[in-house]
């Protein structure tokens, strides 16, 4: 994953807008999570990390599809530690 590319989809673009987030973040997320999960009704990737986002700081994730070339990320969205464990114990998320 070090060294390729990150590219943004128009969702996740729209979701930066939306929610203020400012545009380096989603690539951080993604290459300094403190937590990998793969998300087994979608088949996405998700990285989770805690980050400074509207003057606190808050647990993120971000969703992706790791291909040869290129990561694609594909939603951004804050969440806290009760929406990560009820997704690990449904089987949602598995490490």
């Amino acid at each position: 994953m070090i060294g390729k590319p990150v590219r943004y989809n128009n969702h996740l673009e729209d979701r930066l807008v939306i929610r203020h987030i400012g545009r380096d973040l989603p690539e951080r997320i993604i290459r300094e999570a403190e937590r990998s999960f793969t998300d087994t009704a979608t088949g996405y990737r998700i990285a989770v990390a805690t980050v400074a986002y509207r003057g606190a700081n808050h647990l993120m994730m971000v969703a992706f599809e790791e291909t040869a070339s290129e990561i694609a990320s594909v939603s951004i969205h804050p969440l806290d530690e009760r929406d990560v464990n009820r997704k690990i114990r449904n089987g949602r998320w598995i490490a």
